[in-house]
C-alpha cells in the first residue's frame, strides 16, 4: 500500500503570540510521526507531504498516485482540509482518503453527517487500530468510522467505555526523527488526569485508560539517548497534557523523572506542561528545576471566580496565585495559559485577568492582550454558547459574540493597539528583548488606558514611541 502522509497546513491560527520563545517550541507532531512508523512498520510505502497548498498536494498526488491519503487534522486546519479533499475528488484521483487527528476525535460524528468525501476516519490513537486497518482496509475496527458502520460504530461507543480498550502504553510506538532540530520532543504520559475543562479537546476527545497514563521512565531514557546519540541534541519538549499526572501522585513521579535525568551521562534542558496544583508544590519544581526545566506551561486560564467555574478548571483562584507565587520565585521561565476574553467575560473579567497577568505573573506577552477562548467543535463549551444564542461560525471553525457589547470594544481595540505596535514587538524580538519589562511595562500602560475607556490612541503612540527610544529606534 502506498500513502500520502499529510500533516495538514493550520488554515486559522488561534492568535499571534509575539513575545513567546517560540525557539523553544518547534512544530514537531508527534502523532503523525507515530503513524509514519506504524505505516512503514507493516509494509506500506510512505510519501510525506511538503507541500503548503491545496494546489501543491493535489499536484503531488497525481504524481504520487498513492493508494490512500491521510490526513491529521487540527481544528485550526478543518476547513482548509474540507475544502482539500473536495477538490481532491474533482480531479482525477481515485484512491481512499483517510482522515486522522484531533479534529476527527472530536468531530468524526460531523465528519459523515457533513457528507465529506472520505473513506475512514479514525477517531482513537492509531496504535489501537491502524495496525490492523493495514492488514485489512474493509475490516470493522472499533476507532475507524465509515460511512457502512458509523452509525454501528456510534452506538457502540455510547454503550462501552472506550478506555477501557486503550493499550497505551504497552503498544507504545516510537516516533519517526529527523535531523536538524534544536529541540525534539518525547513522550512521557498520554492524557490529561482531569478531562473536564469544558474548552478543551481532552473533555471530548481523551480515551486514554484512566484518563492519564505514564511511560515507563526506561523508555523515556531511552527515547533521550537515542536522539541525542542520532543528532547530538540536549534540548527536548515533553509532549505531554500533564507531565506528572494526578496531583496526589505528582511530586513523586517528579523525584522520578530527576532521578532518571541526573543518571544520563548528559546534562539536558527540557520544556514541560504541569497543572496548577502540582505547581503550588515548591518541592515538584525544585525537582524539576533540577533535572533541567527551563520552560513550564501552565494553565491558569483566568483571575476571574465565575469564568474559572465556567470552564471547570481543577484549580481555585487561591491556587492560581499561590502556584503563580512558587513560580515566579523561582524566576522559573514560563508560557502561562490565560483567556483574557471569552462570550461572557466583563470589563470586570477583563481586568482581573490582566491584573494576574501583570501584576502577579510579571508577564507582558502581547499576544495576551487579545487572547481570546476558541471554541472547539464537540467541546461542552461549544453547546453552552450555542445554548446562549452567541455562537457564530460552523463545526468547521466556531466563532460567537460577545454577550457584552462593551467586551466586544474592548477586543478591538487590543486589537488595534496590537496592529499598532506588532511590527515594533517583532523588532525588540530579534533583539532578544522579548521579556524586558522595562520595555513590556508600555504594553501594560496602554492596556491600562484602554480598559478604564476613553481615547486612548494619543496615549499609545507616546508608549510606542518610548519603546522606539529604548531600542535605540529614534
Amino acid at each position: 500500500m502506498k500513502v500520502y502522509l499529510i500533516n495538514m497546513p493550520f488554515y486559522e491560527q488561534e492568535y499571534t503570540k509575539f513575545t513567546e520563545k517560540w525557539k523553544y517550541i518547534e512544530d514537531e507532531y508527534v502523532g503523525i510521526s507515530i503513524v509514519e512508523t506504524i505505516l512503514e512498520s507493516n509494509s506500506c510505502e510512505v510519501v510525506v507531504n511538503h507541500e503548503n497548498s491545496i494546489l501543491g498536494m493535489i499536484e503531488r498526488i497525481n504524481q504520487v498516485l498513492p493508494d490512500v491519503v491521510m490526513i491529521s487534522v487540527m481544528q485550526t486546519s478543518a476547513r482548509l482540509t474540507f475544502e482539500f479533499v473536495y477538490q481532491l475528488r474533482s480531479t482525477s484521483f481515485g484512491g481512499k482518503v483517510f482522515i486522522g487527528g484531533w479534529f476527527a476525535k472530536m468531530a468524526w460524528r460531523q465528519i459523515f453527517s457533513n457528507n465529506w468525501p472520505v473513506d475512514y476516519v479514525c477517531y482513537t490513537d492509531a496504535e489501537e487500530c491502524l495496525k490492523d486497518w493495514i492488514e485489512d482496509v474493509n475490516g470493522n475496527y472499533m476507532g475507524i468510522a465509515t460511512y457502512e458502520n458509523f452509525k454501528e460504530q456510534d452506538d457502540a461507543f455510547k454503550n462501552s467505555d472506550t478506555r477501557k480498550r486503550c493499550g497505551w502504553p504497552s503498544n507504545y510506538v516510537k516516533a519517526k526523527r529527523i535531523a536538524g532540530r534544536h529541540t525534539y520532543s518525547i513522550e512521557t504520559s498520554r492524557g490529561c488526569p482531569h478531562s473536564r475543562c469544558t474548552f478543551c479537546s481532552q473533555s471530548c476527545g481523551n480515551w486514554v485508560r484512566n484518563k492519564w497514563q505514564p511511560l515507563s521512565l526506561d523508555k523515556v531514557k531511552d527515547q533521550i539517548i537515542e536522539l541525542n546519540t542520532l543528532y547530538g541534541t540536549t534540548r527536548f519538549a515533553t509532549s505531554d497534557d500533564d507531565l506528572l499526572g494526578p496531583v496526589e501522585f505528582a511530586e513523586k513521579r517528579s523525584m522520578e523523572i530527576k532521578k532518571v535525568i541526573k543518571e544520563l551521562p548528559f546534562a539536558i534542558t527540557f520544556s514541560a506542561a504541569i497543572s496548577v496544583r502540582a505547581a503550588t508544590n515548591g518541592t515538584i519544581l525544585d525537582n524539576l528545576l533540577d533535572a533541567g526545566l527551563d520552560q513550564l506551561c501552565i494553565g491558569f486560564e483566568s483571575a476571574d471566580e465565575d469564568q474559572l467555574k465556567r470552564y471547570c478548571k481543577q484549580q481555585s483562584i487561591e491556587e492560581n496565585y499561590i502556584a503563580a507565587d512558587k513560580i515566579t520565585s523561582r524566576n522559573i521561565n514560563m508560557l502561562p495559559g490565560l483567556i483574557t476574553f471569552d462570550p461572557f467575560a466583563t470589563r470586570d473579567t477583563v481586568k482581573k485577568n490582566l491584573k494576574f497577568l501583570f501584576d502577579v505573573l510579571h508577564h507582558y506577552d502581547l499576544g495576551k492582550l487579545t487572547k481570546r477562548l476558541h471554541i472547539l467543535t464537540g467541546s461542552p463549551m461549544a453547546r453552552l454558547v450555542e445554548k446562549e444564542g452567541l455562537l457564530t461560525g460552523d463545526y468547521l471553525y466556531y466563532d460567537y459574540k460577545f454577550k457584552d457589547t462593551e467586551v466586544e470594544q474592548l477586543y478591538w481595540d487590543f486589537q488595534k493597539y496590537t496592529h499598532m505596535v506588532k511590527e515594533l514587538q517583532k523588532q525588540v524580538n530579534r533583539l532578544g528583548r522579548e521579556f524586558d519589562r522595562t520595555i513590556g511595562i508600555h504594553h501594560r500602560n496602554v492596556a491600562e488606558s484602554i480598559i478604564s475607556g476613553g481615547e486612548w490612541q494619543s496615549f499609545a503612540n507616546s508608549e510606542i514611541f518610548e519603546i522606539r527610544k529604548k531600542i535605540g529606534d529614534v
